[in-house]
């Protein structure tokens, strides 16, 4: 039976789905160079990438825009956000990942105005960003990522987008997820694994559901790889199996490495040359 349009556009809570709160309908396509950036899973390094990534742009003299569009587990300002009265915003909240990259792009972070545009939906809850929307009662405004992006394509040469967790989170209560966010905009999709044990299947999960979405993947990053002496079996054996079964060019091998300073100048360096590649293919006429 066919459904209204009444009927349609409420969620499964059997809301109402507000415009501001339906992705689906405000975003657009990216007019401009730029990629997307998941990950085979949370924790495997995607902000390190962005960053070395943005970093290495920087190296070519290019104006690198850094946008985290959700953003979860974020501690709060301690100078925001302290009135009982008034309910918590996301303008509350720091963004420590959008921040890490943002430096390595010679951004300030520290700028609250421009922290609208590294990122402009913040959660404290450590879930994924649907998850932590529910717990605190924030459904995401996705209007402000529209406006996040509309500003980066007028204010940079090249934008890279860091998705919230995996391909699969959930961004939002209708079931909008990071693989329908990189849908939307339209941008090659660089996929960052490690190389332990189970890396070539999640590797390849991942690649085939890109693929599905229609999307190029534009190469993959494996990330924080122990020293050769250092490599078991597995990870030994995976550096040459993720490309071999992938059939997707391995764009950079990251080495373990002390974040508390910044990004090291190996990951950079080691990422240097996909970004002149990439932008030679990417660059406006």
């Amino acid at each position: 039976m066919r459904r209204s349009s009444r009927q349609r556009t409420r969620t499964r809570y059997n809301k109402p789905m507000e415009l501001s709160h339906n992705p689906r309908t405000l975003l657009r396509p990216y007019n401009g160079p730029g990629l997307f950036i998941t990950g085979t899973g949370t924790d495997v390094g995607k902000t390190t990438v962005a960053a070395a990534l943005a970093a290495a742009f920087q190296r070519l003299h290019l104006r690198v825009g850094i946008c985290k569009p959700l953003a979860s587990g974020c501690p709060k300002w301690p100078h925001r956000g302290n009135n009982p009265s008034r309910p918590l915003a996301d303008e509350d909240f720091q963004s420590p990942d959008a921040a890490f990259a943002a430096r390595a792009a010679g951004l300030d972070p520290a700028d609250e105005t421009l922290l609208a545009f590294l990122s402009p939906l913040r959660y404290a809850a450590p879930v994924a960003p649907a998850v932590a929307a529910r717990i605190e009662g924030r459904p995401p405004d996705w209007r402000r990522v529209v406006a996040a992006l509309d500003w980066w394509q007028e204010n940079c040469q090249a934008l890279l987008i860091e998705g919230s967790g995996g391909w699969y989170s959930p961004l939002d209560e209708h079931d909008f997820m990071n693989a329908d966010l990189a849908a939307a905009l339209r941008l090659p999709v660089l996929v960052v694994t490690h190389a332990e044990l189970g890396a070539i299947n999640e590797a390849l999960l991942t690649i085939h559901a890109v693929r599905e979405r229609h999307l190029a993947v534009a190469g993959m990053v494996i990330n924080r790889v122990p020293a050769p002496g250092r490599r078991d079996l597995a990870v030994t054996t995976n550096l040459e199996e993720l490309p071999r079964l992938s059939g997707v060019p391995v764009r950079a091998v990251l080495p373990e490495g002390d974040l508390s300073g910044g990004v090291p100048a190996a990951l950079v360096e080691a990422l240097g040359t996909f970004a002149r590649e990439w932008w030679q293919l990417a660059a406006p006429a």
